[in-house]
């Protein structure tokens, strides 16, 4: 289906495929179950470039395009769902926001040891009011001197192994005007209190949790952009992201799939095989179809947004649709495993949880539908208009 990929673009899926096999797949159900993804997994990510495959050369990285990335997503997903997620933010979201809103020493700071893995970088913006309700958001900067002070709390952050986050939150300028900004803070910083991680349906192994900033001094050289912008002006890279977190959604779908079509090519049932029962293979195809058609959608949008032609909002449309399709797919598909596939044992019904993790993390369906509408009826492709516009 996707004959026109490019040498470079093969290499890399066929470069993921092979270390999701070999690497991922024997431990996933173990970072499911013990909620931890190991030291020894994240560092053989990291040799292999997927910290850096994003961001560009100039900084550490391989500067792979937006196709190459959703690909390498959608392999590594297969495998495990939940790796794959977090790997999307950290390889997409948080680096691309630094180069598209850093200046050159700040870029120069924080992109090669995000690229190397040894300091990733980790985005914050959900509160109790809404992720998208910035309006209501208590996190806040404030002047203090010549530098700022940051005070607040964030939910919900998946922090994975990272050393630094992106804090989203309202500014004050010195002139008395309230925006919406991006503050890069260290972790280790003192005012800085991470919660105990929360307990997750799905996405295990990803270190979610509450960070609460105390009275955090900020300097100049932390705020990333505009001081009243910046929290809204490096919209591409939500953008990227969406498109790569689609790209798991797919692969969570695709390897339940996968691993029905083994479980159901071996099974018998009432003197048959199970293949030749109806709706077996109705479903079976029905799923293909549907995998088939999101892929599509898909690629046809990473590959416009590589070339800088992707229509308003249809970051949101793979985002939703593909999400709650892939929902779909695998609570249909993991009905067939009957009894086995609500047994752990069989390592099956995490696909369904990730599906359904991946509805609501990186804006729930509802939430994209909702930017989707306003494109239609406004012309307007967000939801929400800066603060201090």
């Amino acid at each position: 289906m996707l004959d026109w990929l490019n040498d470079e673009q093969r290499a890399l899926r066929d470069m993921a495929q092979a270390f999701a096999a070999k690497e991922v797949e024997p431990l996933a159900a173990q970072i499911d179950r013990d909620e931890h993804t190991p030291d020894a997994l994240i560092a053989k990510a990291s040799k292999v470039g997927l910290f850096g495959l994003y961001t560009s050369p100039d900084y550490g990285g391989s500067g792979a395009d937006l196709v190459s990335v959703c690909l390498v997503s959608e392999q590594i997903a297969k495998a495990s769902p939940a790796f794959a997620g977090a790997l999307t933010v950290q390889m997409v979201l948080s680096p691309r926001t630094v180069e598209m809103l850093g200046t050159a020493d700040q870029k120069q700071r924080l992109l090669p040891p995000s690229a190397s893995g040894e300091r990733v970088i980790a985005y914050s913006q959900s509160e109790p009011a809404g992720a998208a309700n910035v309006a209501s958001h208590l996190t806040k900067l404030t002047p203090d001197g010549n530098g700022w002070r940051l005070d607040g709390a964030k939910l919900y952050c998946t922090q994975a192994n990272a050393k630094v986050v992106l804090v989203m939150c309202k500014t004050y300028g010195r002139d008395g005007k309230e925006g919406y900004g991006c503050i890069a803070v260290d972790l280790d910083r003192a005012g800085v209190e991470i919660l105990p991680h929360e307990h997750k349906l799905g996405w295990r192994g990803t270190n979610t949790g509450s960070i609460n900033y105390n009275n955090i001094r900020i300097e100049d050289d932390d705020i990333l952009g505009d001081v009243l912008t910046g929290g809204f002006s490096h919209r591409p890279a939500n953008h990227a992201n969406v498109l790569a977190h689609a790209a798991t959604s797919l692969g969570c779908a695709q390897g339940m799939l996968d691993k029905t079509l083994d479980y159901v090519k071996a099974r018998r049932l009432y003197g048959k095989d199970m293949a030749e029962l109806q709706p077996i293979s109705y479903w079976l195809a029905e799923a293909h179809a549907k995998l088939v058609a999101g892929r599509a959608l898909l690629y046809a949008n990473a590959r416009a947004f590589d070339a800088g032609a992707m229509e308003p909002a249809m970051g949101s449309v793979c985002k939703a649709w593909i999400g709650d399709t892939a929902f779909e797919v695998c609570a249909k598909l993991l009905q067939m495993w009957g009894g086995s596939g609500i047994m752990d044992a069989t390592g099956v019904n995490r696909y369904m949880r990730d599906a359904k993790a991946k509805c609501i993390a990186e804006g729930a369906s509802e939430m994209h539908y909702a930017i989707i509408a306003n494109q239609l009826l406004h012309g307007v492709g967000t939801l929400v208009r800066p603060i201090a516009a």
